[in-house]
């Protein structure tokens, strides 16, 4: 089941956290760990009023995918339950309420790359993110007319 929501806490909010730092040192192996870590506890004050699609199956939280407005900020999925099609439903019911989206994605990241673009987004641009030193792809999607 997909929850749409904003301000979570608690259990909620942990896990969550766990999940994105998990991912991102997963999928960005390029990248200093310390710099997932340190960054922790910042990201879970913003993911607690952030705009989260999360998946839930049994009372666990599997995977969820935060918005800052029309921005895709982060789409994790916890490692268990990766390749199942969870990504997939998450970011679907995003395109289901918003008409746009954009986000960013390393360059070094093919394999999320590459989800978005079997997914319908396009590249729009490069840039390199000052804070990282990395190449950072800028992707957006919208809804075309035979999709409403």
């Amino acid at each position: 089941m997909i929850i749409h929501t904003t301000g979570i806490s608690g259990n909620q909010l942990r896990t969550i956290t766990n999940i994105w730092l998990e991912a991102n040192l997963d999928a960005h192996w390029f990248i200093d760990p310390d710099y997932w870590r340190n960054y922790s506890q910042e990201v879970q004050k913003a993911i607690a009023d952030a705009e989260l699609f999360i998946f839930e199956d049994c009372g666990e939280i599997k995977g969820f995918l935060g918005l800052d407005g029309q921005y895709i900020a982060g789409l994790f999925v916890n490692k268990p339950f990766r390749h199942q099609g969870i990504g997939r439903q998450l970011l679907g019911a995003a395109k289901r309420t918003y008409p746009e989206l954009t986000l960013s994605v390393y360059e070094k990241n093919p394999i999320a790359h590459q989800f978005y673009l079997d997914e319908g987004f396009r590249e729009t641009g490069r840039v390199l993110d000052n804070v990282t030193g990395e190449m950072a792809i800028e992707m957006a999607w919208q809804k075309s007319h035979n999709e409403d």
